[in-house]
């Protein structure tokens, strides 16, 4: 591993590998997620292998394929409301691990804030396995992606196959080689030209899907629509309400709930 440190703001960040034990998140209040008062910028450079885990708290998440070849490249912002949260920040690329940590027991709302802005450029197909807390997710030119995410919206284009597990935020998904797994809690999702199958749950927000090669099974329905056009395959329904399921050119075979009151066609 390799690393350099540029001194912005007030404090020096070591880049130092960090155990999974000290990582905590901190809450960003929303009006605190733009803001830096205090800041330093470190950047890391290291080997790829097949797979890169990122382990990321607060913050902003890019990550990026095909603009490196055989290296993982991270530029990493910490902003922070005071000097002794600034310093308890750290960021470290150790083989295939991204990791960062977080003040501990030092959080708050409102005006007390830390977070990490990760900007991560890797070579094209790489593996991508991202644990997340809050803050909003952008992955793009990439092999198969795994998430688990807490809080934020999310964006990813152009990658394999996805497997997710999201608490609340938009999702948005295009332009998939393989297969698309969504466990979703809240916030609308959007998915749109995708080679394989898609299954999706949904706790809560709207569901629009389209452009599939495969089947399409959605086994949670919660309080949004669902849309579902140019499906190459089948599409399946478990769960809601047969009337608020609108599609369209289903070339497979459909499987709907029943309609549970009468006077409204698909």
């Amino acid at each position: 591993m390799t690393g350099r440190t540029k001194r912005t703001g007030m404090a020096m960040i070591a880049a130092a590998a960090v155990p999974l034990a000290a990582v905590a998140a901190v809450p960003v209040g929303l009006a605190a997620q733009n803001r830096c008062e205090f800041r330093d910028d470190v950047e890391l450079t290291g080997p790829a292998s097949g797979t890169l885990d990122v382990d990321a708290g607060a913050g902003r998440l890019i990550i990026t394929g095909g603009e490196v070849t055989g290296e993982v490249r991270v530029e990493a912002l910490l902003c922070a409301s005071d000097q002794d949260r600034l310093e308890a920040l750290r960021v470290s690329l150790d083989g295939t691990e991204l990791r960062t940590e977080y003040p501990r027991r030092m959080g708050g709302w409102g005006n007390n804030y830390a977070r990490i802005d990760l900007r991560v450029q890797v070579p094209s197909g790489l593996h991508i396995r991202v644990v997340d807390g809050s803050g909003s997710t952008e992955i793009a030119g990439v092999g198969d992606v795994e998430i688990r995410d807490g809080s934020g919206s999310m964006s990813l284009q152009e990658v394999g196959s996805v497997v997710i597990e999201d608490g609340s935020g938009s999702l948005r998904i295009s332009d998939v080689t393989g297969d698309i797994d969504i466990q979703d809690g809240s916030g609308s999702l959007a998915i749109r030209s995708v080679t394989g199958d898609v299954v999706i749950s949904d706790g809560s927000g709207s569901v629009r899907v389209e452009g599939v090669g495969g089947t399409v099974r959605i086994d949670e329905v919660g309080s949004g629509g669902v849309t579902v056009r140019d499906v190459g395959g089948d599409l399946i329904v478990t769960d809601g309400r047969r009337e608020r399921i609108r599609y369209s050119d289903i070339r497979g075979t459909l499987d709907l709930p029943p309609a549970r009151r009468r006077g409204r066609g698909n």
